[in-house]
């Protein structure tokens, strides 16, 4: 451990912000006690906070110093928190909030990377979507119908985490309607992508460095919130990549990453296909910091431990913003 780090770091009364007001409340408690163990450990004295309404951080703005924010879901991970601070002149870890509210929307980083010409799902765009309760669900896309993707769909709701709310439709499995008021339930902004099968991996980025890949292999068909949250089978591993699909990897994640305009640590969700061609999925700006996370997976793969990994995030909010 860095102990000349560790020194600067005493210098700053280090807040934990967690809970919130999003569907991942309970997850982002998880995560916030998780960090706070750990900024124990080291000797520095933070400072809990449970978030339970934007009121509540409007309130105690003031009294912050450095916050380490470990919010997922609205409210915490779309850049309201991080506006807040950022107007207040507060130091903290993670993006900006600008780049955190792109990064929530799944639909607005696709767009972004399609123009970059990074490889990413098809998808529709599917807005005004109604209610949950509609007999019928009006929309307004882009697009005149689906029928130009494949033949199987992801339906996920545009701006959530967790994997909440996703729902893939397979031909005879499922309705498309189902599915879109299932995603209703957490936003009226849905998103319908190109179902890929593949093998799901997850890149984190600490600074300007990516860490190494985590591959995904749950018991579910796809990394939902039981398999993340709930379940003790999914499995995890580093992957059997060639040298040139690392670089490959790894290029794609930083540019996916930093063309959102996203810094100081995060994590980046691919599909390597059944060509072993990887295809962008989404950007976490906050990730989840559990004893199941994926970004301290990762980051045991190259023998840095919880502590170190925390350590890093903050001084990238103190001393590279």
């Amino acid at each position: 451990m860095n102990e000349d780090l560790l020194g600067r770091l005493r210098d700053y009364e280090i807040s934990v912000l967690m809970g919130g007001w999003s569907s991942e409340r309970e997850i982002s408690l998880k995560s916030g006690h998780a960090v706070t163990e750990s900024l124990k450990t080291l000797g520095l004295k933070p400072r809990s906070i449970d978030l339970k309404s934007a009121e509540h951080i409007r309130d105690i703005v003031d009294s912050l110093d450095l916050a380490f924010i470990a919010l997922h879901g609205k409210g915490g991970e779309d850049g309201f928190v991080q506006k807040i601070l950022e107007d207040s002149g507060k130091k903290f870890t993670g993006s900006n909030s600008k780049s955190c509210e792109i990064a929530m929307n799944k639909l607005e980083t696709k767009k972004i990377w399609r123009e970059l010409s990074l490889p990413t799902p098809d998808f529709v765009e599917i807005i005004n979507a109604g209610t949950k309760d509609s007999a019928t669900i009006p929309y307004v896309s882009g697009e005149e119908d689906v029928g130009h993707l494949d033949k199987s769909f992801v339906v996920k709701p545009a701006r959530e985490g967790s994997s909440l709310g996703i729902t893939i439709v397979h031909p005879g499995r499922g309705s498309l309607e189902e599915a879109m008021k299932e995603a209703l339930n957490y936003d009226d902004l849905i998103i319908v992508e190109a179902y890929i099968e593949g093998q799901e991996v997850t890149v984190p980025i600490l600074g300007e460095k990516t860490l190494k890949p985590v591959c995904i292999k749950p018991k579910n068909e796809f990394y939902d919130f039981h398999a993340k949250y709930e379940r003790d089978d999914t499995e995890y591993y580093q992957g059997d990549f060639s040298p040139e699909e690392l670089d490959m990897l790894r290029d794609f994640a930083w540019h996916g990453f930093s063309s959102l305009g996203c810094t100081g640590w995060g994590r980046v969700d691919f599909i390597l296909d059944k060509e072993r061609n990887f295809q962008l999925l989404e950007v976490n700006t906050s990730p989840g910091m559990t004893e199941n996370s994926l970004v301290p997976k990762s980051a045991s793969f190259q023998d840095m431990d919880f502590s170190e990994l925390i350590i890093n995030i903050l001084k990238e909010a103190c001393f590279y913003k």
